[in-house]
């Protein structure tokens, strides 16, 4: 399946494994393969659409925020 028929969903799920056959590939000392997982794994995060890159990043943003030491101490003072 082509990363433009995905869903974002999908599309993210194909990212992760790509990740993880990667790192695979590393360990086992095999370049070639890392580095064709690797390239894979970019050319899916590239066919993002500015729409499901913009909630990837409001969504870090706010886990950011809600776990960061300054929103902890916010959260503690709050009444």
């Amino acid at each position: 399946m082509s990363t433009t028929t995905m869903t974002e969903q999908e599309l993210d799920l194909h990212i992760r494994d790509c990740g993880r056959r990667m790192v695979a590939a590393a360990a086992a000392g095999d370049r070639e393969d890392c580095n064709q997982w690797r390239d894979r794994m970019y050319a899916a995060i590239k066919s993002r659409t500015p729409e499901h890159q913009a909630r990837l990043t409001a969504r870090i943003d706010s886990a950011i925020w809600f776990q960061g030491d300054e929103a902890l101490a916010l959260g503690k003072a709050a009444p």
